[in-house]
């Protein structure tokens, strides 16, 4: 008897998480999509461009299920965003599977956008940001070749001497109002 209440009991909590994510802002007037930061990151492939905002994606390049549709939402925002604009807010794509051929994340990401920016990276470098991101991935146990991980947009910012993690939103479909709100506070400051 347990043993048939167990699922029954994890499916009702599922159901009533799901509902407070949509229901606690209303609520508290706290939206729970995103979280603000301010940390300082001294990482060299974070600062070595020019964009002055920065949209971060960790993922594999292949990813189809969870990566495909969140760089295709970012890419169709992009697209709203003057040139100048898109100027100043870059996009990097992180790729969390290390491939043999270090162009691959950059080939990856470029089918989406031109001005999009993807990064390989070494098992050293992929260990220090993706501590340093909170990100979490794992080698997947149901699909060989596929890699778990969290999929968060992590908002950075130039700063005159550094760069800065300052946002991450958590939640898909993206709130990309919330974002632009975000961005344009960023960009005046």
């Amino acid at each position: 008897m347990k043993k048939k209440l167990l699922p029954v009991l994890l499916i009702a909590f599922t159901i009533i998480l799901s509902a407070l994510i949509f229901i606690l802002p209303s609520i508290t007037g706290k939206n729970f999509t995103y979280i603000t930061v301010k940390q300082e990151l001294p990482l060299a492939r974070v600062l070595n461009n020019q964009a002055d905002i920065e949209l971060v994606f960790f993922g594999y390049a292949g990813c189809l299920d969870v990566c495909t549709p969140r760089i295709e939402a970012i890419k169709q925002w992009y697209l709203t965003l003057s040139k100048k604009q898109q100027k100043r807010i870059g996009v990097r794509f992180f790729d969390l599977s290390i491939p043999k051929d270090p162009q691959t994340p950059d080939i990856f990401i470029k089918a989406f956008h031109k001005n999009f920016t993807g990064v390989y990276l070494s098992q050293k470098e992929l260990r220090t940001y993706t501590k340093e991101f909170n990100v979490y991935f794992s080698d997947s146990l149901l699909k060989k070749g596929e890699i778990n991980h969290s999929a968060h947009l992590y908002i950075t910012k130039r700063t005159t001497t550094n760069k800065e993690l300052r946002a991450i939103y958590t939640a898909f479909p993206y709130n990309f109002v919330l974002i632009n709100s975000k961005l344009k506070t960023l960009l005046e400051e």
